[in-house]
C-alpha cells in the first residue's frame, strides 16, 4: 500500500484518534503536575513567611526590630526583606528604607512586583509579601523572594514540554507502526479475497497464529468459505449426477413408450407400457423431491421449528416401524436404548436421518444379518449392520449426492438418503462419522 494513500484507511484515522487521545491525556497529566508542583512551592515559599511574621509577633516589643534585622542579615542568598513601622508609617528598623506602597495589611500574603524600597538588584524580582499590624500598633512588611519557586516552574515547564514532544513522536511512530502492521495483513486478506472472487474457492484468508481479531475474524470467513466451497462442489457435482443418473431412467422411459407405440397391439399392453412409465416418472420424481428435500434443510429455514426433541422416543418409534421390514427381509434386529438428554432440534428431520440410516441398513444387509440401532447416554445415536460396507477411503463420498457402492448398482435408490442424513446433522451443528464393522459398517450421529 502507498504511503499516500495511508490516510484514506480506517485504521489510520483510528490510530490517529487513538494518538489524539494519548497526546490530550498526557498533556493534561503534564498540566495536573505543573500545577500541583508550582502550588506545593508556592505554598511552602508563603507558609516559611508566615511562620517567620508570627515568630516576630511573638517576640517582645525591644527586640522585634533587631529580630527582623537578624533574620534578614542572616540570610546569605538575600531572599529576605523587611521593614517595622509605626501607626504613622515611621520606620523603626529593618531593611526597608521608606513605606511601601500597595501593601495590603490583611495579614495574608501577596505577590509584589519589583521588591520593597531599598531592595538590591538581587531583590528586585517578584517576591511575596505579607503585611499585619501587630497588638502593639506596629505594622510589619515582610518579604521574601520568589525566584526560587519560579526557577523551578521554568524547569519543570521544559521537562513537561519535552516529555510531551518525546510523547507525540512515539505515539505517532507507534500508530504508523500499528497502522502499517494491520495494513499488511489487511492487504494480504484483500489479495484473498480477490483470488476467491475470480473462481479460486480453495483459497483461505492468511491466519499468523496470534489469536487476535484479524485471527478470529479469518477462522470464520474460512469456515464460510469452506461451506461455500463444499455447496458449490455439491451442485456441480449434483448437476453431473443428475444428468448420469437420470439418463438411464430417461432412455427407458423412452424407449418403452417408443416400443408400445411402434408395437401397437391390445390395450392390455398399452396399459402395461404405460405402468412401467408411470413407474420411472415416479422414481424420477422421487429423485426431484429428494433433493428439494436436502436444499430446503441446508438453506436453514428449518431451524426457526426447533424444539424440544426426547431422544429416547424417537429412537424407539423409528425401531418399532423398521422391526417388521426386517423380519420380513429375514434380518435379526436389535435395539439398545439409553436413557439421554432431550436435545433441541427438529423433531421431523431427525426422526428422517433414522429413518434413512435404518432404511439403508436394512436395504444392503443380506438375509441372515443382523441390524442394531443404539442410542447412548450421551445421545448418540448410532445405526450398525454386517452388511458389505464401504472401503475406508470412500468414507468421505458416502454423504454426497448420488454416491452409491458398486454393490448398490442394482437396487433401487437415488443415492440421496445419507445426503439428507449429513445436511440434517450440519443443521443441527452435530457431526456424522463412519466406522467400519467386522463386516459391516457402523453410522453414528452425535447429538451429545
Amino acid at each position: 500500500m502507498r504511503l499516500l494513500d495511508l490516510r484514506k484507511t480506517s485504521a489510520f484515522r483510528i490510530t490517529l484518534l487513538f494518538s489524539v487521545l494519548l497526546i490530550g491525556s498526557v498533556g493534561l497529566l503534564f498540566a495536573l503536575v505543573y500545577w500541583q508542583s508550582s502550588e506545593f512551592l508556592m505554598g511552602n515559599l508563603d507558609q516559611s513567611l508566615l511562620h517567620e511574621a508570627h515568630e516576630l509577633i511573638d517576640t517582645p516589643d525591644e527586640g522585634q526590630a533587631l529580630d527582623l534585622e537578624e533574620l534578614v542579615a542572616s540570610d546569605p542568598h538575600q531572599d529576605w526583606q523587611g521593614g517595622l513601622f509605626d501607626a504613622q508609617h515611621h520606620l523603626i528598623g529593618g531593611t526597608v528604607t521608606a513605606w511601601p506602597d500597595g501593601v495590603v495589611l490583611d495579614g495574608k500574603v501577596h505577590e509584589l512586583k519589583g521588591g520593597l524600597p531599598g531592595a538590591t538588584p538581587h531583590q528586585t524580582k517578584d517576591m511575596r509579601v505579607v503585611g499585619m499590624t501587630l497588638p502593639n500598633g506596629r505594622i510589619l512588611v515582610m518579604a521574601r523572594r520568589a525566584d526560587e519557586v519560579h526557577e523551578v516552574r521554568e524547569v519543570v515547564q521544559r521537562s513537561l514540554v519535552i516529555g510531551l514532544i518525546a510523547s507525540v513522536g512515539l505515539a505517532l511512530l507507534g500508530g504508523l507502526i500499528m497502522s502499517f502492521s494491520s495494513l499488511r495483513r489487511i492487504e494480504a486478506m484483500h489479495l484473498a479475497t480477490a483470488a476467491i472472487v475470480t473462481g479460486d474457492l480453495s483459497r483461505r484468508l492468511p491466519i499468523d497464529g496470534s489469536g487476535d481479531d484479524f485471527d478470529k475474524l479469518a477462522h470464520s470467513v474460512n469456515a464460510m468459505l469452506a461451506e461455500i466451497e463444499r455447496l458449490v462442489g455439491d451442485m456441480k457435482a449434483a448437476g453431473d449426477n443428475i444428468a448420469h443418473d437420470l439418463r438411464t431412467p430417461l432412455t427407458r422411459l423412452r424407449s418403452g413408450l417408443e416400443g408400445a407405440l411402434r408395437r401397437g397391439g391390445e390395450l392390455t399392453a398399452h396399459r402395461a407400457a404405460m405402468s412401467e412409465a408411470i413407474a420411472e416418472t415416479d422414481q424420477i420424481l422421487a429423485t426431484f423431491r429428494a433433493l428439494l428435500r436436502i436444499s430446503e434443510v441446508e438453506s436453514g429455514q428449518r431451524r426457526a421449528g426447533f424444539a424440544v426433541v426426547d431422544l429416547v422416543r424417537l429412537v424407539s418409534t423409528a425401531a418399532e416401524l423398521f422391526e417388521p421390514t426386517a423380519s420380513e427381509r429375514g434380518l435379526t434386529f436389535k435395539s439398545d436404548i439409553q436413557t439421554a438428554p432431550a436435545v433441541l432440534g427438529d423433531p421431523d428431520l431427525l426422526f428422517e436421518a433414522v429413518a434413512n440410516l435404518l432404511d439403508n441398513a436394512i436395504k444392503f444387509t443380506p438375509a441372515g444379518g443382523t441390524i442394531l440401532v443404539s442410542l447412548s447416554a450421551d445421545g448418540r445415536i448410532a445405526v450398525e449392520d454386517d452388511g458389505p460396507g464401504l472401503p475406508p477411503e470412500r468414507h468421505d463420498l458416502l454423504f454426497q449426492r448420488f454416491t452409491r457402492g458398486d454393490k448398490a448398482r442394482h437396487r433401487p435408490g437415488n443415492g440421496l438418503g445419507l445426503s439428507l442424513v449429513a445436511a440434517v446433522a450440519r443443521l443441527h451443528g452435530v457431526a456424522v462419522s463412519v466406522r467400519n464393522g467386522k463386516p459391516g459398517c457402523r453410522i453414528e450421529i452425535a447429538l451429545h
